[in-house]
């Protein structure tokens, strides 16, 4: 797999110039702190301001989701990094360095290595703020102070819960000891080392998309799946996940299925893509899509989070960008029944639908009841890694790419996006 190049961010640092002034956080390159920004916009306060010694931030453990930050590059100096506190609000993707209190649900970290790396009191480490949305485990959002809150999930996401599965554990516990900062005024935040969009170079491959009932529906398995059948057919494909929580599973895993290349929404800016306004969500979808259009792939694999009633997905898989670059469908499922009615469900939304699979596939009987109630092929997580997918599973119709028929489209997206995808330019 290629890896993404690594752009740090040079842009020039706002200043708070008075002792008590307000910052919008709605601006056209601010990274969004979804739906709360317009509710509470940000104050700021002249804060506390402590050097952060170079060393104590290496050693500190580093999640996943700020990967893309250079801690360890020459071409950045961290030599004059600080720590911000007091009357801070915190946004989505801001970094905050955090000590653990309390060992919960998440007793390790995702590093940005790959490596799960355990957990022990008084640890400290670099995560970043976001909202999270995982009816397996937890619901939280962004609070709106430095006050102790929570790791919501061990991709690095700071966060405050609001509420949880019944069989998930109380959440780890951390105190924010400071937000980073390169230049004692501005909170650094993942968006200023986003990848920048690029224009598509070549015409796009088949692209397919992998959305399911819910979390755990085997949504990411189905998709690995399907990438390793492309490889092993002689394919490069290359693998996306467009929403969600920043976490190193699905990545890895993507790369450890035969991925060409994988990039994914932490890439473009984002810690979470929960409560980002949508038409950020939209354009980032565009720009990955781009980004692994430009990378040669053959075929692109997309996978969307959540479920078909989670609010981000359910507005995705209805716009008209959705089909403008998507050229086939396969959804995934727990059980028979949320199958059937999925398929349903996405034929009344008029997709193109290639295939069903899921969990519900470990079960002969359940595959059964669902080639018994829908047209379309019920496929194995073996299916899908058959080294001929791509001729088989797969349409081979012609790829259309409405952006030739329906310029508007791509247009109209992508104004709507400019200068506000991630802070990206």
């Amino acid at each position: 797999m290629r890896p993404c190049s690594l752009r740090p961010y040079t842009g020039e640092a706002t200043i708070a110039v008075s002792s008590f002034s307000r910052e919008s956080n709605g601006g056209a390159n601010a990274p969004s702190n979804g739906g709360a920004d317009a509710a509470y916009p940000r104050w700021i306060r002249q804060a506390p301001v402590e050097r952060l010694d170079p060393e104590r931030l290496r050693a500190a453990k580093k999640a996943f989701t700020t990967r893309r930050v250079p801690f360890g590059s020459p071409s950045y100096d961290w030599s004059a990094a600080t720590l911000l506190s007091g009357p801070q609000r915190p946004r989505s993707g801001d970094l905050v360095l955090a000590s653990v209190s309390r060992i919960g649900h998440h007793a390790r970290i995702e590093l940005a290595s790959g490596r799960r790396a355990r957990l022990q009191v008084g640890d400290e480490i670099v995560v970043t703020y976001a909202d999270r949305y995982a009816p397996d485990q937890f619901e939280s959002e962004v609070p709106k102070d430095l006050g102790p809150t929570n790791l919501v999930a061990s991709g690095g996401i700071a966060s405050t819960v609001l509420s949880r599965h019944g069989s998930t554990r109380r959440a780890t516990e951390i105190v924010p000891i400071g937000l980073i900062s390169s230049n004692s005024s501005t909170p650094l935040n993942i968006a200023m080392f986003a990848l920048q969009p690029r224009e598509p170079e070549r015409p796009r491959p088949r692209t397919v998309a992998v959305i399911g009932t819910s979390m755990n529906s085997g949504k990411t398995t189905a998709a690995c799946s399907l990438i390793t059948g492309l490889h092993r057919g002689g394919g490069l494909p290359g693998g996306t996940k467009v929403t969600g929580t920043g976490s190193g599973n699905d990545y890895w895993f993507m790369v450890d299925s035969g991925a060409h290349i994988v990039a994914d929404f932490t890439d473009v800016g984002l810690a979470s893509t929960y409560r980002v306004p949508y038409d950020v969500v939209e354009a980032n979808f565009i720009r990955l899509i781009d980004l692994l259009t430009n990378s040669s792939c053959t075929d692109i694999v997309i996978e969307i989070a959540d479920g078909l009633y989670q609010d981000e997905t359910a507005r995705l898989i209805r716009s008209a960008v959705f089909r403008a670059y998507v050229d086939q469908v396969i959804f995934t499922a727990a059980d028979s029944m949320g199958a059937v009615a999925g398929v349903q469900h996405l034929r009344d939304l008029e997709l193109p639908l290639a295939a069903v699979s899921g969990s519900f596939t470990r079960a002969e009987l359940a595959m059964r009841e669902v080639q018994a109630n829908v047209d379309i092929p019920v496929a194995s997580r073996d299916d899908l890694r058959a080294a001929d997918v791509g001729s088989t599973l797969l349409s081979q119709g012609p790829v259309i790419d409405l952006r030739h028929f329906e310029p508007q489209v791509a247009q109209q997206a992508s104004a709507t996006g400019a200068g506000t995808a991630g802070g990206l330019t």
